[in-house]
């Protein structure tokens, strides 16, 4: 049991002696132990594609090339990719605090992190990410980024109209319920641990054309509900101490980007940047939708476009997922 978790139920004990001794007997005492920043030595992401590097550094987003210096200017380099330009969340996270992931060192000569995310992989497969941590057992300064769910909702989404409504609502419920536990299994073991709600697909375009192509215009809300039960059962099951946990809410700024995209630099909510052609992590910036001369639309960009294709979130969404998390991870007292 690490020194943080008994420290929370310390914390918990003290809440108790305050409500029984007073305000007054305690301020006699003087201040509290002063802060000190959480400075993790070491970061782990597990979850699925959203927070996956592969091997050669691609990512399921929109890739960037390396750029060069071509007669004093600087351009792309389409020979090659650079895997820390339109980084992933996970990498936004790491960068703030010095490190760098296996699979994306960049001027780093030493990884301080680690990528246990897979693609396509659900809440169940949690539990064999973890054990294949490799190095130390996790300890107080690690950071631990945990982002999954999106495959369960789909798995769970496509059984319906087969199974009912009520039925996959209440699977999802479970699922989440098992997420939450192995955050705090996480969390109680020694790492601060930034968890992120499911981003809700229910707003994508493969959501959006389910309402097309099925002839019922209510699927996408039902996406979204799957998501929603998912998230509040995952956030209701979290240890709420505010030291061992922080929780960011990807789902509803995810929501908010759709509702408010020119607020954000936003350009397109509603459809993939990537041309159907370039199938994830086959997608640069090479390989985006051009410009429609006879509707008028402006050819797709990484930093304009929420989506990379009709499930996974580009750059600008990666970005903004990312600067929520850091910010959490910065001011939540670990």
């Amino acid at each position: 049991m690490s020194s943080k978790f008994l420290a929370h139920l310390g914390a918990r004990f003290g809440r108790s002696m305050a409500a029984l001794l007073g305000a007054g007997l305690l301020a006699s005492c003087g201040g509290g132990d002063p802060v000190t920043p959480f400075a993790p030595t070491r970061i782990l992401a597990f979850g699925d594609e959203l927070s996956v590097i592969e091997a050669d550094g691609r990512k399921y987003s929109v890739n960037a090339f390396r750029q060069i210096t071509v007669n004093g200017v600087l351009v792309d380099d389409p020979t090659g990719l650079d895997c820390t330009r339109n980084p992933l969340w996970i990498q936004t996270v790491a960068t703030g605090f010095g490190l760098a992931f296996d699979r994306c060192l960049g001027t780093a000569t030493t990884a301080t992190g680690q990528i246990r995310a897979q693609v396509g992989h659900k809440v169940a497969d949690l539990a064999a990410q973890l054990a294949g941590v490799q190095g130390s057992a996790l300890g107080e300064k690690d950071l631990a980024l945990v982002m999954i769910g999106m495959n369960d909702i789909l798995e769970l989404y496509a059984q319906y109209p087969g199974v009912g409504r009520a039925t996959l609502i209440d699977q999802a419920r479970t699922r989440g319920r098992t997420l939450g536990a192995f955050v705090n299994q996480v969390a109680t073991s020694g790492p601060a641990v930034v968890v992120l709600t499911v981003p809700d697909i229910g707003q994508s375009p493969f959501a959006l054309a389910q309402n097309v192509s099925t002839g019922d215009t209510t699927r996408a809300a039902l996406i979204s509900e799957l998501v929603a039960v998912f998230n509040n059962r995952m956030s209701v099951e979290l240890i709420n101490d505010g030291r061992l946990i922080g929780l960011v809410y990807a789902d509803i700024d995810l929501q908010n980007l759709v509702k408010f995209p020119q607020s954000f630099g936003l350009a397109n909510v509603t459809a993939p940047a990537c041309l159907s052609t370039a199938v994830l992590p086959g997608c640069t910036t090479a390989t985006l939708v051009p410009a429609n001369a006879a509707t008028g639309a402006a050819a797709a960009t990484a930093t304009t476009w929420l989506w990379a294709d009709n499930l996974r979130i580009a750059p600008a969404g990666q970005a903004r997922l990312g600067a929520l998390a850091e910010s959490r991870a910065r001011n939540n007292p670990f």
